[in-house]
């Protein structure tokens, strides 16, 4: 199957953000610069002293960038913050923080109209909604939060719910909120936020027993939904119409001969929809589907092994020839080629040393 690369006609050097854990060394927030023709990935800027940079939000200007923090003075579970940067030339500059009065979020991302950031955290089961203001900051009024409460059956990852992500649906109508620790995904009305976050049960979707269901990410066609099951390994296809969603397949990101320990970590599709990749921790690997034009279906095209370990996140690189691939245990993050027949990706330089790379974006060109 071939099929054909969307993106960038022309070699252009984008400007591209990796965020990294900082228990132990505040390397905070990378900033590199990719070549779109030949991937080639060049360090220009650090910024330290942050903590808990775990995801990111750019918006479609490319001009302020939010993200998932942490409190250092206050304590555990307590100490999630909302950052927005702007961003000058090759810098970041913080324009304003919204504390959260929960942990530090692992998922943050923005709504259709880009007047809310929406986020949550795995450690409390909260998730929310902090407001953007005209001028892109973070309105300062205390955010709007849902508590989850549940469990599943496996032990002890399910022993409590989990909030893992948090985005909005493509018509910008529903909060979708995975949730790892009780198999289910949530959708609240973002219309009437204001008032509370309240649940849409008739959405509601309930995975098979640990499934464990951590990202998620719309076909651009806005017709369907890939769910990436972190616990049982898996990617599964659903319909999206406004209603009920109704299940299409579920597949594995694993080969059927591997028994060993691996969970699946993210996901992230084409602009075109035609190829969607999942990433697997343990099994150290990218499994590439190819997705059915009319019906959503997936066909597994390839499972390639990676150099480096336990890839919690990656993201295609603009013009989408290259991929960026972080390890969060082996310190470092790589450029892959993509191959659109095969699926294969073969690395194309070293990695770069950095300290639990776990999140990436890109922004402008340069």
């Amino acid at each position: 199957m071939t099929i054909a690369m969307a993106g960038v006609t022309c070699a252009q050097e984008y400007l591209g953000y990796v965020g990294c854990y900082t228990d132990e060394k505040k390397e905070g927030i990378h900033v590199v610069k990719v070549n779109t023709e030949t991937g080639a990935m060049k360090p220009l800027w650090t910024l330290s002293g942050v903590e808990g940079t775990t995801y990111f939000a750019l918006n479609k200007a490319k001009t302020f960038l939010y993200t998932a923090q942490s409190d250092p003075s206050l304590p555990k579970g307590t100490n999630g913050l909302i950052a927005c940067y702007r961003i000058e030339g090759e810098k970041l500059v913080l324009v304003n923080q919204v504390a959260l009065g929960c942990g530090s979020p692992c998922h943050v991302s923005l709504d259709k109209e880009e007047k809310a950031v929406v986020w949550a955290d795995y450690g409390t089961a909260t998730a929310g909604v902090c407001e953007i203001q005209s001028d892109g900051s973070l309105a300062t009024q205390p955010p709007v939060t849902v508590q989850h409460v549940g469990s599943g059956p496996d032990l002890p990852r399910q022993k409590s719910a989990h909030a893992h992500a948090a985005l909005l649906t493509p018509d910008n109508r529903y909060l979708c909120v995975t949730d790892l620790g009780m198999d289910q995904v949530r959708f609240y009305d973002f219309a009437a936020r204001k008032t509370g976050l309240r649940e849409v049960e008739a959405l509601r979707i309930t995975t098979a027993p640990g499934a464990g269901p951590r990202h998620l990410t719309f076909h651009p066609n806005g017709k369907w939904f890939f769910l990436l099951n972190e616990l049982n390994n898996t990617v599964s296809t659903y319909a999206y119409t406004g209603e009920s969603p109704q299940h299409i397949c579920t597949l594995s990101t694993l080969p059927k001969w591997f028994e060993s320990f691996s969970k699946a970590s993210a996901i992230k599709i084409t602009s075109d929809g035609k190829m969607l990749f999942a990433s697997n921790r343990g099994y150290d690997s990218i499994a590439t589907f190819a997705v059915d034009e009319k019906t959503g279906e997936l066909t597994l095209m390839k499972l390639s092994k990676l150099t480096g370990k336990f890839p919690r996140d990656f993201e295609l690189v603009p013009g989408e020839k290259f991929m960026i691939v972080g390890y969060e245990t082996s310190h470092g993050f790589q450029v892959y080629s993509v191959d659109y027949t095969t699926g294969k990706l073969t690395p194309i330089a070293k990695p770069l040393a950095a300290y639990k790379p776990v999140c990436f974006v890109f922004g402008a060109s340069r």
